[in-house]
């Protein structure tokens, strides 16, 4: 009795890692890949992350914020900063809008607000948790923007 407890013991622990790693899926370098939990997202705006082949020591950060209509994946295929990313070996983060028309609070008092719960402190989060997940610098962590994106810049580079 004692071994096939101790058997199914195991098995459960084997069983648990695999669960715990499949939905913790690991970024493929050179592909453009979502990450799903990255800490407090208060607006529930989501990310995708394009970490280079050859990331270089203490990576520097683009935050590049798509505009009204778009999404994380269209400002991927039609912005440069994959290319640059891998000649220069930074991390670039697409934020991925959750609301009607895939456009950005840039109005509110939370997104204005330093923490306030806005867009802006989710984007700030994704930041923090790239920072912290690839131990890149963030002293150089930048933020680039087209129309509502680029008001999304100004927000963040206002409020953090």
């Amino acid at each position: 009795m004692r071994s096939i407890l101790a058997a199914l013991t195991s098995l459960l622990a084997v069983v648990s890692a695999s669960r715990t790693s499949l939905s913790k899926r690991a970024v493929t370098p050179g592909t453009l890949s979502q990450v799903t939990s990255f800490g407090t997202a208060p607006t529930k705006a989501g990310f995708y992350i394009y970490v280079p082949k050859k990331l270089a020591a203490a990576p520097g950060i683009v935050v590049a914020i798509h505009y009204c209509t778009g999404t994380a994946q269209a400002y991927y295929n039609g912005s440069p900063y994959k290319t640059l990313s891998e000649q220069y070996g930074f991390i670039v983060i697409y934020p991925s809008s959750p609301h009607s028309g895939t456009c950005w609070d840039v109005s509110s008092k939370a997104t204005l607000k330093h923490d306030g719960g806005g867009d802006s402190n989710t984007i700030a989060n994704m930041v923090k948790w790239t920072i912290s997940e690839y131990k890149a610098d963030k002293t150089k962590v930048f933020v680039t923007g087209s129309s509502s994106g680029a008001m999304m810049t100004v927000c963040i580079s206002y409020s953090f």
